[in-house]
């Protein structure tokens, strides 16, 4: 008996282990479009959608900041129980409620046992200098916060494209390099029968292993490539890095277009795309217009600084009823109001070091934004040069393709008919497979930098839909 329980657990682990395993290797499989892609990401990054929550927070921040301006009005109420001691010794209008009182003065009952009290209290900020320039402060948030949003969509839209195509890219080279590993391993193979027939040698056949073996690691290291490309991808559009991630393997046609344009242009003519005045570059790059409203906002703190220096001025009215022994509001209604101004003599230097301080703080800002103003004018003109030696890659590329297939079939007829060693047929499909892998890069590499031009200058929707 205790045998077959024995029996019953094992199988029972087993069945559990076996699904645990079936589990951790089955990974959800997505097949999406270049434009699904962007759509997905704009909806469900998480990054951006903590900035949209951003936006709305400072929307109310704004409102927050006039609300300070309006009136507020307060309702207050208590109640108040004092022991009998004490009210023996507060209490002296009994000592004057008898109308025969040698002294003939009758005085109202003031102080009670358990009291009632209750008033209205409306204030008003008639000037307060912190407050106003609070009001310029929140909408400078508001509108950095606005551009930090746009800063980031536009961000992760490049991202979603340049990792797209990074995944279309890896997966051509990935099949180049396994049509590549089959026909090593092919020779190989072939290799190890011509040698068994004593018709190679040895060496001939350790080379053609060697080569089996250099294509099984490119094959792995391109897998790996990809494999990390597409969980980047899966983490941009919020998905499970896990997902066995399949794209659509066509590039928008406006992409192509805009690239066959860019490879038809002159030097100079690229050049010139980023020749343009500070200005225009500020407000079509959004991480330089944040830049720039944060300089603002640093301004603004700044000023407002000095309102310390300034007086204030409120207004506050009071009604209420005098307090008694009922809840219940019947007796007279005292009214008050009164105008409080507060200047500020002597704050023991707190405003001075306060003001020393936000102009410092402003004058850093100051210097962070020219410092990334110039700074993406330098990366600007890194990616025009790179786009510029790209094309010129890719044209070569393209040539060098063409040379290597013809050198491959001449070599291979070659070898055909024994005219050419094992080593120079090998050397000569490594070429081979050297230029179609460098032609694809470039074709792929090409298409990224130009992208990645047209993001830093605010120009992405000329050739993506988003």
């Amino acid at each position: 008996m205790k045998q077959i329980i024995k029996i019953h657990a094992i199988s029972l682990f087993l069945i559990m282990l076996s699904q645990n395993i079936f589990a951790q290797n089955t990974r959800e499989q997505i097949y999406i479009t270049f434009e699904e892609a962007i759509s997905r990401s704009l909806t469900e990054n998480k990054q951006l959608r903590a900035s949209r929550y951003g936006v709305k927070k400072y929307e109310w921040q704004k409102w927050s900041a006039w609300t300070q301006l309006f009136p507020r009005v307060t309702f207050n109420t208590r109640y108040t129980w004092i022991d009998d001691s004490t009210f023996a010794l507060r209490d002296f209008s009994r000592y004057f409620q008898d109308d025969q009182s040698p002294f003939g003065i009758k005085i109202p009952q003031t102080v009670f046992q358990e009291a009632f009290f209750t008033e209205i209290d409306v204030s008003l900020t008639l000037f307060n200098g912190a407050l106003l320039y609070g009001l310029f402060i929140a909408g400078a948030n508001e509108d950095m916060a606005e551009y930090s949003d746009e800063s980031t969509r536009r961000n992760i839209i490049f991202l979603t494209i340049k990792n797209y195509l990074d995944i279309l890219k890896n997966e051509e080279i990935l099949k180049l390099q396994q049509e590549y590993l089959n026909l090593s391993r092919l020779n190989y193979q072939k290799a190890e029968r011509l040698y068994q027939a004593g018709r190679y040698s040895k060496a001939e056949v350790l080379r053609w292993k060697v080569e089996e073996q250099q294509q099984q690691s490119m094959l792995v290291n391109s897998e790996s490539v990809l494999r990390s490309t597409q969980s980047t991808l899966c983490r941009i559009m919020n998905l499970d890095m896990r997902t066995n991630l399949q794209v659509d393997p066509k590039i928008p046609q406006p992409i192509l277009e805009e690239s066959g344009n860019l490879s038809k242009m002159s030097t100079g003519e690229i050049l010139q795309l980023i020749q343009i005045e500070d200005a225009a570059l500020i407000e079509a790059n959004a991480t330089l217009s944040v830049a720039r409203k944060n300089e603002e906002v640093s301004k603004l703190l700044y000023k407002n600084a000095y309102t310390g220096y300034m007086p204030t001025l409120s207004l506050t009215y009071s009604y209420a009823w005098r307090e008694n022994n009922t809840i219940e509001l019947d007796d007279y209604s005292p009214q008050t109001l009164m105008i409080n101004l507060s200047i500020p003599l002597f704050t023991s230097f707190q405003n001075l070091s306060n003001v020393k301080s936000q102009y410092y703080a402003y004058k850093q800002s100051r210097e962070s934004f020219e410092d990334e103003l110039q700074n993406t004018r330098l990366i600007l003109t890194q990616t025009v040069n790179n786009l510029l030696n790209l094309r010129t890659q890719k044209e070569l590329s393209a040539v060098n393709v063409q040379y290597t297939e013809r050198n491959y079939r001449i070599v291979e007829q070659q070898k055909e008919q024994g005219l050419v060693s094992n080593i120079d047929f090998i050397d000569a499909k490594l070429n081979l497979q050297n230029a179609r892998l460098t032609d694809i890069s470039n074709q792929y590499d090409f298409i990224t930098t130009m992208v990645e031009l047209y993001y830093l200058l605010g120009d992405l929707k000329s050739i993506v839909a988003y």
